[in-house]
Protein backbone atom coordinates (compact mmCIF):
# COMPACT_ATOMS: atom_id res chain seq x y z
CA UNK A 1 0.00 0.00 0.00
CA UNK A 2 2.46 2.82 1.01
CA UNK A 3 3.91 1.96 -2.55
CA UNK A 4 1.17 3.36 -4.42
CA UNK A 5 -0.27 6.09 -2.31
CA UNK A 6 1.83 9.17 -1.75
CA UNK A 7 3.26 9.73 2.08
CA UNK A 8 0.78 12.41 2.51
CA UNK A 9 -2.64 10.56 1.44
CA UNK A 10 -1.32 7.88 4.04
CA UNK A 11 -1.17 10.31 6.84
CA UNK A 12 -4.02 11.48 5.92
CA UNK A 13 -5.53 8.22 6.14
CA UNK A 14 -3.68 7.27 9.76
CA UNK A 15 -4.58 10.40 11.21
CA UNK A 16 -8.56 9.28 11.10
CA UNK A 17 -8.01 5.88 12.67
CA UNK A 18 -8.07 4.20 16.20
CA UNK A 19 -4.58 5.47 18.63
CA UNK A 20 -4.45 1.20 18.85
CA UNK A 21 -4.63 1.22 14.83
CA UNK A 22 -2.20 3.38 14.52
CA UNK A 23 0.03 1.58 16.98
CA UNK A 24 0.46 -1.83 14.72
CA UNK A 25 0.94 0.41 11.22
CA UNK A 26 4.30 1.28 12.95
CA UNK A 27 5.77 -2.18 11.99
CA UNK A 28 4.19 -1.92 8.19
CA UNK A 29 7.80 -0.35 6.95
CA UNK A 30 10.30 2.03 8.16
CA UNK A 31 8.77 4.51 6.13
CA UNK A 32 5.27 4.67 8.26
CA UNK A 33 7.34 3.89 10.95
CA UNK A 34 8.92 7.52 11.30
CA UNK A 35 5.89 9.09 9.81
CA UNK A 36 3.72 8.13 13.01
CA UNK A 37 6.62 8.04 15.89
CA UNK A 38 7.50 11.97 14.74
CA UNK A 39 6.81 14.54 17.37
CA UNK A 40 4.62 16.36 14.02
CA UNK A 41 2.58 13.86 13.49
CA UNK A 42 1.72 12.82 17.23
CA UNK A 43 0.97 16.76 18.09
CA UNK A 44 -1.19 16.78 14.40
CA UNK A 45 -3.31 13.78 15.38
CA UNK A 46 -3.89 15.37 19.27
CA UNK A 47 -5.17 18.32 17.50
CA UNK A 48 -7.18 16.49 14.76
CA UNK A 49 -8.97 14.26 17.23
CA UNK A 50 -10.18 17.58 19.77
CA UNK A 51 -11.40 19.55 16.82
CA UNK A 52 -12.97 16.70 14.56
CA UNK A 53 -16.71 17.56 14.54
CA UNK A 54 -18.19 14.09 15.99
CA UNK A 55 -15.60 14.33 18.89
CA UNK A 56 -17.66 13.38 22.16
CA UNK A 57 -14.24 12.58 23.79
CA UNK A 58 -14.43 9.74 26.68
CA UNK A 59 -14.39 9.90 30.65
CA UNK A 60 -11.62 8.54 32.83
CA UNK A 61 -12.21 6.92 35.86
CA UNK A 62 -10.69 5.76 39.05
CA UNK A 63 -12.30 3.65 41.66
CA UNK A 64 -11.42 2.08 44.94
CA UNK A 65 -13.87 -0.51 45.89
CA UNK A 66 -15.20 -0.37 49.56
CA UNK A 67 -13.62 -2.75 52.06
CA UNK A 68 -15.72 -5.44 53.82
CA UNK A 69 -16.98 -5.40 57.29
CA UNK A 70 -14.24 -8.11 57.50
CA UNK A 71 -11.47 -6.95 56.12
CA UNK A 72 -8.21 -6.00 58.22
CA UNK A 73 -7.99 -2.25 58.60
CA UNK A 74 -3.96 -2.56 57.65
CA UNK A 75 -6.12 -3.66 54.15
CA UNK A 76 -5.75 -1.17 51.43
CA UNK A 77 -8.47 -0.81 49.35
CA UNK A 78 -8.43 -2.32 46.10
CA UNK A 79 -7.87 0.53 43.16
CA UNK A 80 -8.98 0.20 39.41
CA UNK A 81 -9.07 2.76 36.33
CA UNK A 82 -11.90 2.63 33.35
CA UNK A 83 -12.16 4.50 30.34
CA UNK A 84 -15.55 4.87 29.01
CA UNK A 85 -15.73 5.79 25.60
CA UNK A 86 -19.24 6.77 23.52
CA UNK A 87 -20.54 4.68 20.58
CA UNK A 88 -23.42 6.15 20.09
CA UNK A 89 -23.97 9.37 21.88
CA UNK A 90 -27.72 9.59 21.40
CA UNK A 91 -28.46 6.81 23.28
CA UNK A 92 -25.64 6.84 25.81
CA UNK A 93 -23.80 3.48 24.83
CA UNK A 94 -20.38 3.27 26.15
CA UNK A 95 -17.51 1.29 25.28
CA UNK A 96 -15.50 0.71 28.44
CA UNK A 97 -11.60 -0.61 29.04
CA UNK A 98 -10.39 -1.16 32.40
CA UNK A 99 -6.53 -0.89 33.83
CA UNK A 100 -4.73 -2.45 36.37
CA UNK A 101 -1.68 -0.24 36.62
CA UNK A 102 -1.18 -0.95 40.39
CA UNK A 103 2.87 -2.27 40.13
CA UNK A 104 3.48 1.32 38.94
CA UNK A 105 3.50 2.05 42.63
CA UNK A 106 5.12 -0.02 45.62
CA UNK A 107 2.92 -2.40 46.86
CA UNK A 108 0.30 -1.42 49.31
CA UNK A 109 0.23 2.18 48.22
CA UNK A 110 -2.80 3.66 47.27
CA UNK A 111 -2.88 6.82 45.01
CA UNK A 112 -3.54 10.16 44.60
CA UNK A 113 -5.04 10.58 41.11
CA UNK A 114 -4.43 14.21 39.99
CA UNK A 115 -5.47 14.35 36.81
CA UNK A 116 -5.95 13.43 33.37
CA UNK A 117 -5.02 15.91 29.88
CA UNK A 118 -5.25 15.01 26.06
CA UNK A 119 -3.87 11.38 26.49
CA UNK A 120 -2.00 11.33 29.69
CA UNK A 121 -2.84 10.72 33.30
CA UNK A 122 -1.01 12.00 36.41
CA UNK A 123 -1.27 10.22 39.32
CA UNK A 124 1.10 10.01 42.51
CA UNK A 125 1.51 8.33 45.37
CA UNK A 126 0.28 9.41 49.34
CA UNK A 127 3.23 11.15 50.47
CA UNK A 128 3.44 14.53 48.86
CA UNK A 129 4.75 16.09 51.97
CA UNK A 130 7.76 14.19 51.98
CA UNK A 131 9.23 12.06 49.00
CA UNK A 132 6.12 11.49 46.49
CA UNK A 133 6.32 9.46 43.57
CA UNK A 134 4.86 11.01 40.71
CA UNK A 135 4.18 9.66 37.26
CA UNK A 136 2.52 10.64 33.95
CA UNK A 137 0.85 7.53 32.10
CA UNK A 138 -0.63 6.93 29.11
CA UNK A 139 -3.42 4.18 29.07
CA UNK A 140 -4.13 3.69 25.62
CA UNK A 141 -0.08 2.65 24.65
CA UNK A 142 0.75 1.31 28.32
CA UNK A 143 3.72 3.31 28.87
CA UNK A 144 4.47 5.49 31.43
CA UNK A 145 7.10 7.85 32.82
CA UNK A 146 8.56 9.03 37.03
CA UNK A 147 9.13 12.19 37.13
CA UNK A 148 11.93 13.99 39.26
CA UNK A 149 10.85 14.95 43.20
CA UNK A 150 9.79 18.51 43.68
CA UNK A 151 11.65 20.89 44.57
CA UNK A 152 10.58 22.05 48.11
CA UNK A 153 10.43 18.80 50.62
CA UNK A 154 8.28 19.04 53.60
CA UNK A 155 9.31 16.61 56.24
CA UNK A 156 6.29 16.69 58.63
CA UNK A 157 3.50 14.27 57.21
CA UNK A 158 0.23 14.51 57.35
CA UNK A 159 -3.23 12.36 56.74
CA UNK A 160 -5.13 12.03 53.56
CA UNK A 161 -8.23 13.84 52.91
CA UNK A 162 -10.81 13.70 49.98
CA UNK A 163 -8.00 13.36 47.71
CA UNK A 164 -5.61 15.76 48.96
CA UNK A 165 -2.87 15.58 51.30
CA UNK A 166 -3.81 17.05 54.88
CA UNK A 167 -1.35 18.67 56.98
CA UNK A 168 -2.36 20.60 60.43
CA UNK A 169 -0.42 23.52 58.90
CA UNK A 170 0.11 23.06 54.82
CA UNK A 171 -2.18 22.61 51.85
CA UNK A 172 -0.94 20.91 49.26
CA UNK A 173 -2.20 20.15 46.18
CA UNK A 174 -1.80 19.40 42.25
CA UNK A 175 -2.86 20.40 38.81
CA UNK A 176 -1.85 18.66 35.33
CA UNK A 177 -2.77 20.51 31.93
CA UNK A 178 -1.38 20.89 28.64
CA UNK A 179 -0.06 23.92 27.49
CA UNK A 180 -0.62 24.48 23.51
CA UNK A 181 1.36 27.20 22.79
CA UNK A 182 4.68 25.13 23.54
CA UNK A 183 3.32 21.58 22.85
CA UNK A 184 4.10 20.91 26.70
CA UNK A 185 2.80 19.19 29.63
CA UNK A 186 2.55 20.50 33.06
CA UNK A 187 2.38 19.53 36.75
CA UNK A 188 1.81 22.63 38.72
CA UNK A 189 2.11 22.15 42.73
CA UNK A 190 0.80 24.86 45.36
CA UNK A 191 2.00 24.52 48.94
CA UNK A 192 -0.09 26.88 51.17
CA UNK A 193 1.32 27.41 54.31
CA UNK A 194 -2.41 28.18 56.25
CA UNK A 195 -0.93 29.75 59.42
CA UNK A 196 0.57 32.66 57.74
CA UNK A 197 -0.41 35.68 55.19
CA UNK A 198 2.22 34.55 52.67
CA UNK A 199 1.97 34.23 48.73
CA UNK A 200 1.66 29.96 48.68
CA UNK A 201 4.56 27.94 47.03
CA UNK A 202 4.01 27.33 43.44
CA UNK A 203 6.32 24.96 41.73
CA UNK A 204 6.00 23.73 37.75
CA UNK A 205 7.01 20.97 36.11
CA UNK A 206 7.38 20.87 32.36
CA UNK A 207 7.25 17.84 30.48
CA UNK A 208 9.47 19.40 27.69
CA UNK A 209 12.34 20.55 30.20
CA UNK A 210 12.40 17.65 32.14
CA UNK A 211 12.58 19.95 35.46
CA UNK A 212 10.92 21.63 38.19
CA UNK A 213 10.61 25.35 38.32
CA UNK A 214 9.98 27.36 41.51
CA UNK A 215 7.96 30.87 39.76
CA UNK A 216 7.37 34.12 41.60
CA UNK A 217 3.49 34.79 40.61
CA UNK A 218 0.85 36.39 42.53
CA UNK A 219 -1.64 34.13 44.13
CA UNK A 220 -5.39 35.27 45.38
CA UNK A 221 -5.11 34.11 49.42
CA UNK A 222 -7.36 31.06 49.94
CA UNK A 223 -7.73 28.01 51.89
CA UNK A 224 -9.84 24.40 51.36
CA UNK A 225 -12.31 23.75 53.51
CA UNK A 226 -13.07 19.78 54.20
CA UNK A 227 -16.29 20.13 52.76
CA UNK A 228 -14.79 20.69 49.37
CA UNK A 229 -13.79 17.97 47.39
CA UNK A 230 -10.48 19.02 45.46
CA UNK A 231 -9.98 18.51 42.22
CA UNK A 232 -9.16 20.12 39.22
CA UNK A 233 -10.29 20.92 35.91
CA UNK A 234 -8.42 21.71 33.03
CA UNK A 235 -10.22 23.29 30.47
CA UNK A 236 -9.40 26.14 27.78
CA UNK A 237 -5.82 25.91 28.51
CA UNK A 238 -6.19 26.56 32.26
CA UNK A 239 -6.85 24.67 35.46
CA UNK A 240 -9.56 25.59 37.85
CA UNK A 241 -9.59 24.85 41.59
CA UNK A 242 -12.96 25.47 43.82
CA UNK A 243 -11.50 27.41 46.88
CA UNK A 244 -12.35 29.58 50.08
CA UNK A 245 -11.50 32.67 51.69
CA UNK A 246 -12.48 34.26 54.67
CA UNK A 247 -14.32 37.71 54.51
CA UNK A 248 -13.13 40.44 56.45
CA UNK A 249 -13.11 40.62 60.29
CA UNK A 250 -16.32 42.66 60.83
CA UNK A 251 -19.82 41.87 61.91
CA UNK A 252 -21.10 41.24 58.35
CA UNK A 253 -18.47 38.16 58.72
CA UNK A 254 -20.34 36.34 61.13
CA UNK A 255 -23.72 34.47 60.37
CA UNK A 256 -26.47 34.32 62.55
CA UNK A 257 -25.32 30.94 64.05
CA UNK A 258 -21.77 32.80 65.15
CA UNK A 259 -19.76 31.16 62.26
CA UNK A 260 -17.17 32.98 60.37
CA UNK A 261 -18.49 33.12 57.10
CA UNK A 262 -16.17 32.55 53.74
CA UNK A 263 -16.71 33.15 50.45
CA UNK A 264 -15.97 30.40 47.77
CA UNK A 265 -14.43 31.09 44.24
CA UNK A 266 -12.60 29.22 41.43
CA UNK A 267 -8.87 29.44 41.48
CA UNK A 268 -8.14 29.48 38.15
CA UNK A 269 -4.32 28.63 36.40
CA UNK A 270 -3.75 29.90 32.73
CA UNK A 271 -0.91 27.13 32.26
CA UNK A 272 0.53 29.20 29.00
CA UNK A 273 1.17 32.34 30.61
CA UNK A 274 1.85 30.98 34.48
CA UNK A 275 -0.53 33.36 35.98
CA UNK A 276 -3.66 33.34 38.30
CA UNK A 277 -7.05 34.69 38.70
CA UNK A 278 -10.04 34.63 40.63
CA UNK A 279 -13.83 33.07 38.87
CA UNK A 280 -16.83 34.04 40.82
CA UNK A 281 -19.39 31.41 41.29
CA UNK A 282 -23.01 31.46 40.95
CA UNK A 283 -25.26 33.09 42.80
CA UNK A 284 -26.50 31.26 45.77
CA UNK A 285 -30.33 31.77 47.18
CA UNK A 286 -30.82 33.16 50.07
CA UNK A 287 -33.17 30.56 51.96
CA UNK A 288 -30.33 27.66 50.81
CA UNK A 289 -27.26 26.76 52.80
CA UNK A 290 -24.69 25.00 50.93
CA UNK A 291 -23.27 21.45 52.19
CA UNK A 292 -20.28 20.42 49.90
CA UNK A 293 -19.14 21.65 46.47
CA UNK A 294 -16.96 20.38 43.44
CA UNK A 295 -16.34 20.94 40.05
CA UNK A 296 -17.36 18.47 37.30
CA UNK A 297 -15.51 16.98 34.45
CA UNK A 298 -18.14 16.89 31.28
CA UNK A 299 -17.53 14.29 28.48
CA UNK A 300 -15.61 16.19 25.54
CA UNK A 301 -14.31 19.02 28.17
CA UNK A 302 -16.16 21.46 26.19
CA UNK A 303 -17.33 23.17 29.54
CA UNK A 304 -16.54 23.84 32.57
CA UNK A 305 -19.80 22.51 35.33
CA UNK A 306 -20.26 22.91 39.05
CA UNK A 307 -22.25 20.79 41.57
CA UNK A 308 -23.73 22.26 45.09
CA UNK A 309 -25.20 20.05 47.22
CA UNK A 310 -27.87 22.73 49.11
CA UNK A 311 -30.30 22.14 51.90
CA UNK A 312 -33.58 24.57 51.05
CA UNK A 313 -34.82 26.05 54.32
CA UNK A 314 -38.39 26.72 53.14
CA UNK A 315 -38.71 23.02 51.63
CA UNK A 316 -36.65 21.60 54.45
CA UNK A 317 -34.81 19.06 51.56
CA UNK A 318 -31.41 19.03 50.04
CA UNK A 319 -30.81 18.88 46.26
CA UNK A 320 -27.78 18.83 43.97
CA UNK A 321 -27.59 22.24 41.98
CA UNK A 322 -25.55 21.35 38.49
CA UNK A 323 -24.08 24.80 37.12
CA UNK A 324 -22.42 25.32 33.64
CA UNK A 325 -19.97 28.48 33.04
CA UNK A 326 -19.09 31.06 30.12
CA UNK A 327 -15.95 32.56 30.62
CA UNK A 328 -14.83 35.01 27.94
CA UNK A 329 -11.19 35.49 29.69
CA UNK A 330 -13.00 38.79 31.20
CA UNK A 331 -16.36 37.93 33.32
CA UNK A 332 -17.60 34.38 33.97
CA UNK A 333 -21.34 33.56 34.06
CA UNK A 334 -23.44 30.71 35.10
CA UNK A 335 -26.79 28.59 33.92
CA UNK A 336 -28.19 26.73 36.24
CA UNK A 337 -29.34 23.27 34.25
CA UNK A 338 -31.23 21.20 36.48
CA UNK A 339 -31.65 20.15 40.15
CA UNK A 340 -31.94 16.58 41.41
CA UNK A 341 -33.75 15.36 45.07
CA UNK A 342 -30.84 13.84 46.81
CA UNK A 343 -33.71 11.13 48.03
CA UNK A 344 -33.84 9.77 44.33
CA UNK A 345 -33.05 6.35 43.54
CA UNK A 346 -32.42 5.45 47.07
CA UNK A 347 -30.26 8.10 47.82
CA UNK A 348 -27.57 10.01 45.91
CA UNK A 349 -24.20 10.27 47.52
CA UNK A 350 -22.58 12.78 44.92
CA UNK A 351 -22.62 13.93 41.05
CA UNK A 352 -19.57 12.46 39.53
CA UNK A 353 -19.67 14.64 35.91
CA UNK A 354 -21.77 15.14 33.11
CA UNK A 355 -22.01 13.23 29.49
CA UNK A 356 -22.12 15.24 26.05
CA UNK A 357 -25.67 14.33 25.77
CA UNK A 358 -26.46 16.19 28.81
CA UNK A 359 -26.98 12.73 31.35
CA UNK A 360 -25.24 12.61 34.72
CA UNK A 361 -23.01 10.28 36.46
CA UNK A 362 -23.62 9.55 39.90
CA UNK A 363 -22.51 7.75 42.75
CA UNK A 364 -25.78 6.48 45.36
CA UNK A 365 -25.33 6.20 48.81
CA UNK A 366 -25.26 2.18 48.35
CA UNK A 367 -21.92 2.93 46.44
CA UNK A 368 -23.06 2.32 42.83
CA UNK A 369 -22.31 3.95 39.88
CA UNK A 370 -24.98 5.00 37.58
CA UNK A 371 -26.14 6.94 35.04
CA UNK A 372 -29.60 9.57 34.88
CA UNK A 373 -31.66 11.15 32.74
CA UNK A 374 -32.35 14.40 34.77
CA UNK A 375 -35.60 15.26 33.13
CA UNK A 376 -37.26 11.79 32.85
CA UNK A 377 -35.58 11.14 36.07
CA UNK A 378 -34.33 7.23 34.79
CA UNK A 379 -31.91 5.38 35.97
CA UNK A 380 -29.09 2.97 34.42
CA UNK A 381 -26.10 0.98 36.24
CA UNK A 382 -22.76 1.45 34.59
CA UNK A 383 -21.69 -1.65 35.96
CA UNK A 384 -19.91 -0.80 38.87
CA UNK A 385 -21.09 -1.23 42.75
CA UNK A 386 -20.13 -0.91 46.62
CA UNK A 387 -17.07 1.86 45.22
CA UNK A 388 -16.00 4.03 48.41
CA UNK A 389 -14.30 6.91 46.41
CA UNK A 390 -14.23 7.84 42.83
CA UNK A 391 -12.05 10.46 40.40
CA UNK A 392 -13.05 11.28 37.20
CA UNK A 393 -11.76 13.31 34.31
CA UNK A 394 -12.40 13.59 30.79
CA UNK A 395 -9.97 12.33 28.38
CA UNK A 396 -9.05 11.81 24.60
CA UNK A 397 -6.76 9.31 23.50
CA UNK A 398 -3.00 10.27 22.17
CA UNK A 399 0.16 8.89 21.20
CA UNK A 400 1.86 10.29 23.36
CA UNK A 401 5.49 8.46 24.60
CA UNK A 402 5.20 6.79 21.74
CA UNK A 403 8.49 7.54 20.41
CA UNK A 404 11.11 7.45 22.95
CA UNK A 405 10.99 10.89 24.99
CA UNK A 406 14.47 12.48 25.23
CA UNK A 407 15.43 13.14 28.90
CA UNK A 408 12.69 10.05 30.22
CA UNK A 409 13.11 7.23 30.84
CA UNK A 410 9.61 5.83 28.74
CA UNK A 411 8.20 2.37 30.57
CA UNK A 412 5.86 -0.15 30.04
CA UNK A 413 3.21 -2.10 32.05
Amino acid sequence: MSNHLPLEIVEEILHRLPVKCIVKCTSVCKAWNSLITSQTFIYDHLNRTIQAPNHNGSLFFQFRKRRSPNDPPSLHQEETYSLYSSVNQQADQFSVERFTPSHLFEPNRNTLFIGACNGLVCSADYSPLKSATIIIWNPSLRKYIVLPKPITIHKKRGRQFLGRYVDPKYDIFFGFGFDSKNNDYKLVRLMNDRSTKDTPHVEVYSLVSHIWRSISVTVPQFFLSNGQWLSSVFLNGALHWLVCRYKAYDEAAYDEEGCRIHYRFILSFDVIQETFRELTLPQQQPDEKSLTSRLLPVEGGHLLAMVNHVYVKRRRECVFCIWVMKDNGITNSWTEIFRLDDRLFGGIFTVLALTSSGKVVLTLNDGAIVLVDPIKESMESMGLATMSKVFVSSFVESLFFLNKDKGHDVLSF
